[in-house]
Formats: C-alpha cells, sequence, structure tokens
C-alpha cells in the first residue's frame, strides 16, 4: 500500500506539470460601484411592410364648375385650412346677390330692418288698411247715430254699414297677406344661406394637416 502512494505522487501530466500543482491565480479586477437609475429603454421592431396613414381623406368640390385654381402638387405638406381647389365663383356669386335682393325686397315691404322681428300693426300695407277701416267705421257710427234721429236714410245708411264690412275685409286681408310676406321672407333668406354655402363650397380646403397624395 505503501509503495502504492509513492507511485501516485509521482506521475506527472502530459504537459510535464505536476498532477497535483494549483492552477496559477486568477488576475485581479478592479471595479467601482455606481448608483442605479431607473430609466426607460427604447425597443427597436424591424420589420417589413407599407405605411398607412392614420387619417385619409379625399377631397372633391360639393359644387359643380370650372376649377380654376390648385395651389398644391402631390407630396406637398400642407396645415389644416390651407386651400386644396378653387372652383370659379362667378355662378355662384351671382346666385347669392339675386337671392339677397329677393330677401330685402320682401323685408322692405314688411318694414323689417336687420336685427328686427316682425310687428304685423307696423307694416306699413296693414297700417293703411287699418287707417282705411277706423275712417269707415267712425263714419258708419255718425250715420247710425243720425239713422236714429231720422236725419239720413236708410239707404244711406246701408251704404254706409257696407263700406266699413269692405273695409275690415280689407285690413284682415292686409294682417293675412303681411304673415304670409314674412313666411316667403323666411324662404328667401334659406335660399340665401344655401346660396352663400355654394360659394364657401367653391373654395376646397384641407380638413387636417397632412401630405397631398
Amino acid at each position: 500500500l505503501a509503495g502504492g502512494m509513492l507511485l501516485l505522487s509521482g506521475c506527472t501530466t502530459a504537459d510535464g506539470k505536476s498532477a497535483g500543482s494549483a492552477p496559477p491565480p486568477a488576475p485581479a479586477i478592479t471595479v467601482s460601484a455606481a448608483t442605479a437609475v431607473e430609466q426607460p429603454l427604447t425597443r427597436y421592431i424591424r420589420a417589413t411592410g407599407s405605411l398607412m396613414a392614420e387619417e385619409q381623406a379625399e377631397v372633391a368640390a360639393e359644387v359643380a364648375g370650372r376649377i380654376v385654381q390648385t395651389p398644391v402638387e402631390r407630396g406637398t405638406v400642407v396645415a389644416e385650412g390651407v386651400t386644396l381647389i378653387r372652383v370659379s365663383p362667378a355662378e355662384t356669386e351671382a346666385q347669392v346677390r339675386e337671392a339677397e335682393a329677393n330677401a330685402a325686397q320682401i323685408a322692405a315691404r314688411l318694414g323689417l330692418t336687420p336685427g328686427t322681428t316682425l310687428d304685423v300693426a307696423a307694416v306699413p300695407e296693414v297700417q293703411t288698411a287699418r287707417a282705411s277701416f277706423q275712417l269707415a267705421e267712425n263714419e258708419f257710427n255718425r250715420i247710425r247715430a243720425l239713422l236714429d234721429q231720422r236725419v239720413v236714410s236708410q239707404s244711406e245708411f246701408d251704404q254706409r254699414r257696407t263700406q266699413m264690412e269692405a273695409a275690415r275685409q280689407q285690413y284682415e286681408s292686409a294682417r293675412n297677406g303681411a304673415l304670409q310676406q314674412y313666411q316667403g321672407l323666411q324662404a328667401a333668406r334659406a335660399r340665401v344661406a344655401l346660396a352663400q354655402k355654394a360659394l364657401a363650397d367653391t373654395v376646397v380646403r384641407a380638413p387636417f394637416s397632412g401630405v397631398v397624395a
């Protein structure tokens, strides 16, 4: 047993080093302490595909006409509200003037000024008819008193009563006519608004900021 132990201790490795020798120590590494800091990490994803716009819209003029200006071209970066297309406004401007003239004419007949509301009693035609009715009514009351005194004849009394009734009907007709004209004014103002919208639609603007494709 003792001879076997001596034999083992006398063995060497293939590179000539003793099997029982210790490995050389590792070189020292210099380290320094650092404070831990929390910060976001930027991540990148590599992919192949097609880019799609977050928002896209097809724009076109809402009125028919001749295009007179296209101030931007494909690929142009535009801001919201920038003019893209202009359509000739000649026809729509004429429509606006015509509609405004019709509305102004009706308003003048009703005695209305901008910002005022309808007062049937203040309409010139109604005032004239009302004055005629009041005059006929006063004349009838005078004749009726004279008839009671037997100063005038029954035929003259009947004639004055007929005139008063005719004046009353004209007064009521004038009131109704004023109301109908006011409805016509409302319709004329609606046509003005439509014509103004059509005029505004001759200019096509960018609905949002982006690139013209």
